[in-house]
C-alpha cells in the first residue's frame, strides 16, 4: 500500500472518529471484560487521545529541531505495553464526557497538524529520520483512522457493536 496522504488519513479519520463515538455515547463507561484488560469505553476514548497526544508533541519536537521522544520520553517501542499502562493510569478515573471531549479536541488538534504538513512530506518515507523507513502520513494514520479501527475491534469484542 502507497504512504497515507491528507485525503485518505481525513477520509479514515472522520469515518473512525464517527463510528468509535456512536458505539462508545451508546455504552459511556460501560465495562469492555477481557476485551481489554477489564477496563472502560472511557478507557479506550482516553487511550486514543494519548496517542493523539504523542503525535502533537513528536510534531512539535521535530519542529522545534529538538531530539523527537519517539514513541514516548523513556520509553522504547518494546516497552510499548509499558507506555500503554503509563497512558492508561494518566487517565484512569476520569468522566466519560471529560475524556470525549479531549478525544475531540485532540482529534481536531492532529487533523490541523496534519494538513498543515505538504503532501510530499506526508508521503516520503525515511523522510523524517525519527521514524525510520515509515512516512509521516502513515504514522498520522496510524494515531487516527487506524487506532479507531483498533477501538472498534475491543468493542466489538465485548458485543458492543
Amino acid at each position: 500500500m502507497s504512504a497515507m496522504g491528507h485525503e485518505r488519513i481525513a477520509s479514515a479519520a472522520t469515518d473512525g472518529l464517527s463510528k468509535l463515538l456512536a458505539v462508545t455515547d451508546a455504552h459511556p463507561g460501560e465495562g469492555l471484560g477481557d476485551a481489554y484488560l477489564g477496563r472502560t469505553t472511557t478507557d479506550v476514548l482516553a487511550h486514543v487521545h494519548a496517542w493523539h497526544a504523542l503525535f502533537e508533541g513528536w510534531i512539535a519536537a521535530h519542529q522545534e529541531g529538538g531530539s523527537v521522544p519517539y514513541p514516548a520520553e523513556g520509553y522504547s517501542w518494546k516497552e510499548l505495553d509499558s507506555l500503554n499502562e503509563a497512558l492508561y493510569k494518566a487517565h484512569a478515573g476520569r468522566s466519560y464526557e471529560s475524556v470525549k471531549d479531549a478525544l475531540l479536541e485532540s482529534h481536531q488538534m492532529v487533523m490541523s497538524l496534519v494538513a498543515q504538513i505538504p503532501e510530499s512530506e506526508l508521503v516520503e518515507v525515511s523522510r523524517y529520520e525519527w521514524l525510520g523507513d515509515e512516512s509521516l502520513g502513515d504514522i498520522a494514520h496510524e494515531c487516527l483512522g487506524a487506532h479507531y479501527e483498533w477501538a472498534l475491534g475491543i468493542l466489538e469484542a465485548a458485543g458492543l457493536t
